[in-house]
This record gives C-alpha cells, structure tokens and sequence, in this order.
C-alpha cells in the first residue's frame, strides 16, 4: 500500500480534477445569487485565499516526513488521542465522499436518465470508483494523465462554441451591489471545493520529490480555479446574473444554448463528460483517502478489504444525507462552511502546531 509513487504532475492533475469536481456545476448558482453579475470576482478572490491555504497544507505535508494525516496525527498526539482526532478527519471525508455521490445522482436523475432509480445510478458509478481504488493511487494518477486533454479539448470546444451567445453587458454594472457581497459569495468556492482539500494531504507522501509536489499542488490549485473562474464566467455571460440563480445546473443549461450554424445543437453533452471525468476524479481521491486512512486507523497493512465494504455503506449514506435537493442547498448554504473550516483549516492547524512541538523537542 505504501509503495506506490506519482509523480508531480499526475499529482497536479489529480489537483485541478479535484477543484472542478462537482463545483462546475453546483457552484455558479450560489455564487450569482449572492454575488450578482460581480460573481466572477468572488472566484478570484477565492483563489488567492486558496492558494494561501494550499501554502499553509504544503507546510503540513513537509512537516509529516512521508507520513500521510493519519499517520502524523497518531504520530505527534499518540495511539488514544491520534485516533480520537483521526476520527473526526475521516468522518469528514466519508460523508464528503457521500455527498459527492449524491451529486452525481441527482444530476443524472434529474436531466439525464429521469426514469432509472437514484439507487442504481449510485451502484453502477461506484463500481468504478471501488474498482479504480483497489487498483492504488498509480493507476488513479496515470488515468489522471490520459483524460486531462480530453477535458481541455472540451473546455476549449465549449467556450468556443459559447461565443455566439456571449453578452458582456450582463456583467454590468460592476460593484453595482458594493464589495460585501462579492466577498460574502467567495466564502461558497472556499467552502467547496478549496477547503476540501484536506483530503489530498492523504496522497501528498506519495508523490516523488516533495519540493515539486508543492508547487504542484499550487499551479493545480491556479489552473482548477481558473477553470471554475471560465464557467462561472460564461454562465453570467450567456444566461445572466438572474438565470443562473434560478438554474440548479446553469452549467448544463449553457450547454443546452449551443447553436452552430443553425444546426449543431443539443449539445449539453459535453458538459456533462466534462463534468462526469472531474466528479469521477474527486470522488475516486475521497475514496481512496477514506479507506487508506481507516486502514492506517486500524494499522493494517492493506486498504483493499475495505474497499467494498465502505462503499456498501456510502451507497446508503448518499441516499439518507439529504432528503431531497431544498434540504441540500439549506445545508450548503446555512451548514457546509462552518462544517469545513473545523475540518479543512482547524484540524490541520491543531496537527501544525503538533507537529511543531513534536519537532522542537525532537530536535532538543
């Protein structure tokens, strides 16, 4: 299990596949209903306070010496007291996990195949991951590699195709709502996905050189928003401030307005490969995080035999975490922020400064 190796640039990957994620389609909603037309800012203000926070995560990873969260957390606090904190940061990360799987439900459900069961969508899309996980994080990263231009092309083919529809006075007039709420709106791409990123402190030892999968870990924290900052973007250029509010997907809604020539249509598909590629990633790294951090819990030496019992388990969560989508974007909105900062900035703090005290005294 501990083996395995990446390399820096399969670790960006995994990055930017992890901040896109399911935030391509569920974040420009909440963004333009509390930021307006000014949304855009928001993305990029969240950027920089993510790319601080990546910083202070990289600290952590380099104090740990090779050692994933779990392991520095029983390493610094002891057997008792390191699995006690332990169980706080995995329960984070399985019901994260849970609820990224609802995600995808959802959405298919909902748009795409309406009459299959929420149940079947969510076992058939586990599979997949159960297998990708038992596999290890090199199969995972090399996979990584092979669907990244994929994603690019289609970005690019949909921006493209976008042009047409594009309306720059949408984006007008600028602060016209003053700059809390542009900074009030960039606490929901803090929240999800950039806090979330506790989780790949589970895969930060396994990269090579740890000088570069810092900057890694940077660049791909840049280009990932980047690419939220280009979505959000074309949904208040295409629909508006307004329309984006209203649509639970504005993402797939744009995808809907491709008009090419007057006979390329209908081609919201894309947006839904892009989206089923970045999920699929996000949800594979919350997975294989969740089952190698319960198997280091435990002091086992293989993660596998737990690979399939958690996801027994997820399939049942994922269907009981949330009644029905109102519940969802309550929690989102009212829940999920608070819940993140304890699990995404705190509890790596508290591990920081562990670990501080735990060098200082080594080294006396």
């Amino acid at each position: 299990m501990d083996n395995q190796t990446i390399s820096a640039r399969q670790y960006m990957f995994l990055v930017i596949f992890f901040i896109i994620g399911s935030s391509i389609l569920i974040v420009p909603t909440p963004l333009a209903a509390q930021g307006k037309q000014d949304a855009w800012m928001s993305v990029i203000l969240s950027i920089l306070v993510g790319v601080i926070l990546v910083m202070f995560l990289n600290k952590i990873g380099s104090l740990s010496s090779g050692k994933t969260f779990v392991q520095a957390a029983i390493f610094v606090f002891g057997n008792w007291a390191g699995r006690l904190f332990c169980i706080f940061y995995l329960s984070f990360l399985y019901i994260l996990a849970s609820l990224v799987l609802r995600n995808i439900g959802d959405f298919m459900t909902t748009q795409i195949i309406p009459e299959t069961p929420l149940q079947f969508t969510h076992t058939l899309f586990l599979l997949v991951i159960i297998a990708g996980t038992y596999l290890g994080i090199e199969s995972i990263a090399r996979s990584s590699e092979i669907f990244m231009p994929w994603m690019i092309i289609l970005l690019i083919f949909l921006t493209i195709s976008m042009m047409p529809q594009i309306n720059m006075g949408q984006l007008k007039p600028m602060f016209g709502n003053g700059v809390l709420p542009i900074i009030s709106s960039s606490s929901i791409v803090i929240g999800t996905p950039l806090l979330e990123m506790v989780a790949l402190l589970m895969i930060f030892p396994y990269v090579k050189e740890e000088k570069k999968a810092k900057r890694a870990w940077i660049l791909g924290t840049i280009i990932g928003g980047g690419v939220l900052f280009l979505i959000t973007t074309l949904c208040l250029l295409v629909l508006g401030s307004d329309l984006t509010a209203l649509n639970a997907y504005p993402t797939y809604r744009i995808g809907q307005k491709i008009n090419i020539a007057g006979f390329l249509e209908g081609l919201e598909i894309i947006i839904a490969i892009i989206w089923m590629l970045t999920i699929f990633f996000k949800l594979i790294i919350l997975y294989y995080a969740t089952s190698v951090g319960i198997a280091q819990f435990l002091t086992l030496k293989d993660h596998r035999p737990l690979v399939l019992p958690l996801g027994m388990g997820m399939v049942v969560l994922s269907i009981i975490a949330y009644p029905d989508v109102a519940y969802f974007e309550t929690f989102v909105g009212e829940v999920w922020l608070s819940y993140s900062l304890t699990h995404g900035l705190i509890l790596p703090a508290i591990l920081w400064v562990g670990l501080l005290i735990k060098k200082r005294m080594s080294g006396s």
